[in-house]
């Protein structure tokens, strides 16, 4: 390829991953909705024993945050990275390296995502089992359990995207090397 064509290609790649966002959004979508009145949790018909979600954010949004476990933009983040180690084949660690922690936190985000849905799906039940309970202290301390775990996992996301996010800093300025390199080369 060309020199200026691929200073173009870069360039444009860069402001792609420039763009991408790490939004701390806690897995949001795998809130259960709680009915106005009662409080209790909102019973979907299908699937059965199921619970009504607050859902995914749209697609546009998705596709531009690094932390959903629905999106797009890390497979940007991987094609950047595939880009660095195709350029630095004879020194590919700083790509590998990234190759890898984008594997280990894709695979961490996606796990996170179903205990997220596991645990927001225990604690609708325990509020369902324990509407109206007389034994208030029991039923206090399994929903503040159940309520720290839920944290304990919103807290480790927000961990994993701290990380993403430097992650794609750490692609940006990789980029910035090859853009200033094939500059040189010009």
């Amino acid at each position: 390829m060309q020199p200026q064509n691929r200073l173009l290609r870069l360039s444009s790649l860069r402001e792609e991953i420039v763009a991408l966002c790490a939004v701390k959004c806690r897995m949001f979508h795998e809130r259960v909705i709680a009915e106005a009145v009662s409080m209790l949790p909102v019973v979907c018909r299908f699937p059965e024993s199921n619970y009504q979600r607050i859902g995914l954010c749209s697609p546009e949004l998705r596709s531009q945050r690094l932390g959903c476990s629905h999106t797009t933009a890390r497979i940007k983040l991987g094609s950047a990275i595939d880009e660095l180690e195709i350029a630095g084949a004879d020194n590919s660690r700083p790509a590998s390296f990234l190759a890898q922690e984008l594997n280990w936190l894709n695979n961490e985000i996606h796990l996170l995502d179903h205990r997220k849905g596991d645990a927001e799906k225990a604690l609708a039940k325990i509020l369902e089992e324990t509407y109206g309970s007389p034994d208030r202290v029991r039923t206090g301390e399994r929903l503040r359990e159940a309520e720290e775990q839920i944290r304990k996992m919103e807290r480790l996301h927000d961990e994993y995207v701290d990380r993403i996010g430097e992650l794609r800093d750490r692609v940006v300025t990789e980029i910035d090397s090859l853009i200033e390199q094939v500059a040189h080369e010009a």
